[in-house]
């Protein structure tokens, strides 16, 4: 069979699979749905089915059905009248604040990278490993406590889900109203505060003594803001090492986030529960004390009652999906889990020739 042939039927495999996934799946949808945009990108097209909006649960699973997504999305923001197609129609009346961590985007993940070459050109491969996402979480875990400590958020006004790809989305969904009204320079402002920009360090760890000489003071776990966060980093650390590696420390501490997702309040989410169509992985939500045991495992697939026959695209060693380590040859055929089977074609790594 040609590339094409291949191609078509692995899309149309994956988006059958796909369609008896939402046939049985409630999907979990804020409180205020009817207030918000949805947006749904399908396996037939690359453009975003945009404006749509639903006034019950049962409605927006029938649509779903129907069109059966590769991606399924609702609006940060609220409106007026969402499905009106002209954004200046649709009457904002304020958004949630969204933030995003990618753990390819963190310092000292290296993802393993991949040389695909089909028909319709070359392109590189990029899989998340557990080290990566471990830096994630650690990322994700500073959020949440800075959240809390430091702009007064509560547990329950704060949303954390696995994107179902390469990290996690935070929706806060204040109760105070005055943080949904926040334009984007506000946000921005959100964004600079967890990533340290502009950091004035004589504010944070400079002291005037009683004889008004300055110097140095560490900083404490029981202090607030920047000194807080620093102080979660310098167990064991004296007044030198403070002053030597100061500057590395404060890296330590940024919590790495998508400057543009946070700024944008009119930003689409993914849907708990929905299909993510990089992976076939599911979008879940997560307490944060899941995060300390969250890995990229199996279970995270609903396809997982099923084999696979798969003709790979590339030669690949000793790769990790989803707790399977595989080694595989191009243009062989293999037998493998369907989860891992719908990552790899995903991935462009694989054809899937037959589910059994």
């Amino acid at each position: 069979m040609s590339h094409q042939e291949l191609s078509s039927k692995t899309k149309n495999i994956i988006k059958g699979l796909f369609k008896e996934y939402y046939k049985k799946t409630d999907l979990r949808v804020p409180e205020d749905f009817i207030l918000r945009e949805f947006a749904f990108q399908t396996f037939d097209s690359e453009s975003y089915i945009r404006h749509k909006s639903f006034n019950n649960p049962s409605t927006l699973k029938e649509y779903i059905t129907s069109i059966t997504p590769k991606h399924a999305y609702f609006s940060s923001a609220l409106y007026r009248e969402p499905s009106a197609e002209n954004m200046d129609e649709k009457g904002w009346l304020g958004s949630d604040l969204i933030f995003d961590i990618d753990a390819n985007e963190i310092p000292g993940c290296n993802p393993m990278k991949i040389s695909v070459c089909l028909d319709d050109g070359c392109d590189d491969v990029e899989l998340i490993n557990d080290e990566c996402l471990e830096l994630a979480k650690e990322h994700e875990e500073e959020l949440v406590e800075v959240l809390i400590n430091d702009l007064g958020f509560k547990y329950d006004e704060i949303e954390i889900q696995f994107s179902g790809n390469r990290g996690f989305h935070t929706r806060v969904h204040p109760k105070d109203q005055s943080w949904l009204s926040l334009d984007s320079s506000a946000r921005r402002e959100i964004v600079d505060y967890l990533r340290g920009v502009d950091l004035d360090l004589r504010y944070i760890v400079l002291v005037s003594s009683k004889s008004k000489k300055i110097r140095l003071s560490l900083p404490r776990t029981d202090e607030g803001g920047w000194r807080r966060r620093l102080a979660k980093k310098l167990i064991n650390t004296n007044v030198e090492d403070l002053k030597n590696k100061l500057n590395e420390i404060i890296s330590r501490c940024v919590v790495r986030v998508d400057e543009k997702v946070t700024i944008d309040t009119s930003r689409l989410i993914r849907i708990q529960e929905s299909l993510n169509g990089k992976t076939g992985l599911r979008v879940v939500k997560l307490d944060i004390k899941d995060l300390q045991n969250f890995k990229l495992r199996e279970d995270l697939s609903p396809f997982t009652n099923y084999t696979a026959l798969i003709i790979p695209t590339t030669d690949v060693n000793n790769i990790n999906i989803l707790g399977y380590e595989l080694s595989l040859m191009k243009g062989m055929s293999y037998k493998v889990p369907t989860s891992v089977a719908i990552y790899l074609a995903l991935s462009k790594l694989a054809y899937i020739s037959k589910v059994i």
